[in-house]
């Protein structure tokens, strides 16, 4: 559908996730969660973000000092100092982190480990670096990827992480995380991204006028007490009537192959006295109705290689 060209798109993204970032400045990237989706564009307004437990953002890309040139003709260089915890934390001791050269706006290649000062890269670098200063930034997304296929079935430009990112083990129950979010800061900062928690696609459905209203898509894949959302972002029209009860998570009461109805989660059915058009989407639930990833006391949570993809549409 129209939108941004993949230039732009990848641009952006790569941008975003701190993989090739605009202008070549430094980005510093955490990644976060909420226990509450933002109720709107307008940065997080309206969501709840985990506190307490050892709970702390994860920072994911940063820009450190070269203190060797970069060679074509090799796999490793050297750090003006050892490797700082963030970036041993992800994957194992870096392992799939993007490498870009700033200084030059070139790419380096994949980290293979660091150790101490010594970056190894999964082969020789894919440029050359200019000298022992080049500022070097690491991240845990890769290079996005272009759009593939043709309208009407088109995957956009997308970026996913390359290494495991793994939060903090939790000293007390979390609750239950139903989005993640990319931040530039690791307190307050500007939100740059989020997406609801499970690696699901959009989808379009239409929606009768019944009690309660009945949404349409064939072979939509939902089963009974499995969650979704909905939203009319990319076109199409709510239903009237309880369609404010289509807000935030919804629970499947009902499903056929192709057709389906909802409750929220306080169990009221979404009745409609009008048609309309959506999307929707499912997210992660427990099975049994209620919507996020349960953390708990105890529990280490990460996401593991290519589980996180930022999609330019």
């Amino acid at each position: 559908m129209p939108g941004l060209p993949d230039y732009n798109a990848q641009r952006i993204l790569n941008d975003v996730t701190g993989a090739q970032p605009i202008g070549n400045a430094a980005a510093t990237r955490y990644l976060g969660f909420w226990t509450t989706a933002p109720s709107g564009d307008a940065g997080a307004t309206g969501a709840t973000e985990v506190s307490g437990g050892a709970y702390a953002r994860v920072q994911v890309a940063g820009a450190l000092t070269a203190a060797s040139t970069i060679s074509t003709a090799s796999s490793t260089f050297t750090l003006a100092s050892t490797a700082p915890a963030w970036l041993l934390a992800l994957g194992t001791n870096g392992s799939g982190c993007n490498v870009y050269d700033l200084t030059n706006g070139k790419q380096i290649g994949t980290v293979s480990s660091i150790s101490g000062t010594t970056v190894t890269l999964t082969g020789n670098a894919a440029n050359n670096g200019s000298g022992s200063s080049d500022s070097i930034q690491f991240s845990a997304f890769g290079v996005a990827s272009a759009s593939s296929g043709s309208e009407p079935g088109t995957t956009a430009a997308n970026a996913t992480n390359g290494a495991v990112i793994a939060f903090p083990q939790a000293t007390a129950n979390w609750g239950s995380v139903l989005a993640w979010f990319l931040n530039d800061a690791l307190n307050s900062g500007n939100y740059l991204f989020w997406d609801y928690m499970g690696a699901y696609v959009w989808q379009a459905a239409s929606v009768s006028s019944a009690s309660p209203g009945v949404l349409t898509s064939h072979a939509h894949g939902l089963s009974v007490n499995d969650n979704c959302v909905i939203s009319i972002k990319a076109g199409g029209a709510l239903p009237t009537f309880s369609a404010g009860n289509f807000t935030g998570p919804l629970t499947v009461a009902h499903a056929a192959t192709d057709t389906f109805d909802v409750k929220t989660s306080g169990g009221t059915a979404v009745n409609t006295s009008a048609t309309g058009d959506v999307l929707f989407r499912k997210i992660t639930g427990d099975g049994a109705g209620n919507a996020g990833q349960p953390i708990n006391i105890n529990v280490t949570f990460s996401f593991a290689a290519s589980q996180l993809t930022l999609y330019a549409a």
